[in-house]
């Protein structure tokens, strides 16, 4: 979203990071990783915990909740409504912001990527939803370059990788004591603009963070063959492999929840006498209510034709519809199924069918 910046590589000492993350909060509202409750997530960071992991010449840390809330929330007001039958669309989100006034800061390159699969949903030709639309209009997009991939990441399978831009307005990637700052669109030249501490890169700058991209790759612990099961899942979806594939499945739906492409949601009127609003709330294809018809007939009776419609979603029918894979390789469905069902193993399964 947004023109493409100039391309040219800029660097910034480490110790700066801190004065940069200030020199946004004094212009913009930003959200960066915070941890409430035990849980990392995008939120708005006030001055002294956004510039806290700057002045420790560190990187801030992966958010266990995706980005994805900071523009489609899990809870949302579409509209007001009155008994009278007067109709208020909710303030400040149903119409795209002509100007950038938030940034999120700390960004990882899957969440990043992300966003550009959301706007296929969202933003797409034949329908743009105004809400998300708006909130992505109005928002900048900061990433990190990852330096040390975690041990469920698998970005690289699924067209990603540790320094991989898409989605971004403004990249920081390591080298040496400095950051080599990266603006990727005209959003992101416009965050720089009134920050004195960035220079032009020099050739030691460019090869240090070319040393730590490479490094990065080698770090992804594993190659899941995600074409080949893509290929396979055309004809899969009457095999009986799913039968032994769902098992381990309980229906809690954390992988969605978790997930930064996963969208379902359901729409519903809160009323009482005086009037009510219209609220949006994330859904999921993982819970039987969510395909239960008014006649009590539901497609999708057990867990089993559930975990098969998360699996084909995500990578047979958003490929046919989008040509792109709905996953961006995050982790955080491995990491957090409390039983350990590895999607990167049902991906191997199928890939051998």
């Amino acid at each position: 979203m947004g023109e493409r910046g100039s391309g040219k590589a800029l660097v910034m000492a480490k110790r700066d990071l801190g004065a940069f993350a200030r020199h946004l909060a004094a212009s913009y509202l930003v959200l960066a990783p915070i941890v409430e409750g035990g849980v990392t997530r995008f939120a708005v960071a006030g001055v002294d915990d956004i510039g806290g992991f700057g002045d420790r010449e560190s990187v801030p840390a992966p958010s266990k909740r995706p980005l994805k809330e900071v523009f489609f929330p899990q809870e949302e007001v579409l509209l007001a409504f009155d008994a009278g039958g007067k109709v208020e669309v909710a303030a400040g989100a149903a119409a795209p912001a002509d100007e950038v006034t938030r940034v999120a800061f700390g960004v990882r390159p899957c969440d990043a990527r992300s966003l550009t699969l959301l706007d296929l949903v969202f933003d797409a030709a034949d329908y743009k939803d105004p809400y998300y639309v708006g909130r992505r209009q109005g928002t900048a997009v900061v990433t990190f370059a990852c330096t040390e991939p975690g041990v469920a990441c698998f970005c690289t399978s699924v067209g990603g990788g540790p320094s991989d831009e898409a989605g971004s307005d403004l990249m920081l990637v390591e080298a040496g004591e400095s950051y080599l700052v990266k603006p990727l669109s005209a959003r992101g030249e416009g965050l720089l603009r009134g920050f004195d501490a960035v220079r032009e890169a020099g050739d030691v700058e460019l090869a240090a963070a070319r040393d730590a991209e490479a490094r990065a790759v080698g770090r992804v612990a594993r190659d899941v063959p995600v074409d080949a099961a893509v290929e396979k899942l055309a004809g899969a979806f009457g095999d009986a492999v799913w039968e032994d594939l769902y098992r381990k499945c309980l229906g809690c739906a954390v992988c969605t929840y978790l997930c930064p492409t996963c969208h379902c949601f359901d729409i519903g009127d809160e009323a009482t006498r005086a009037g009510g609003e219209r609220v949006r709330n994330w859904d999921s294809c993982m819970f039987p209510l969510f395909t239960l018809h008014a006649s009590g007939h539901n497609p999708r009776p057990s867990r089993k034709e559930r975990f098969r419609q998360r699996i084909m979603h995500k990578f047979n029918y958003f490929v046919e519809n989008n040509g792109r894979v709905a996953c961006v390789g995050c982790g955080r469905c491995v990491e957090n199924c409390p039983v350990n069902l590895d999607v990167r193993r049902v991906l191997e399964t199928i890939a051998a069918l």
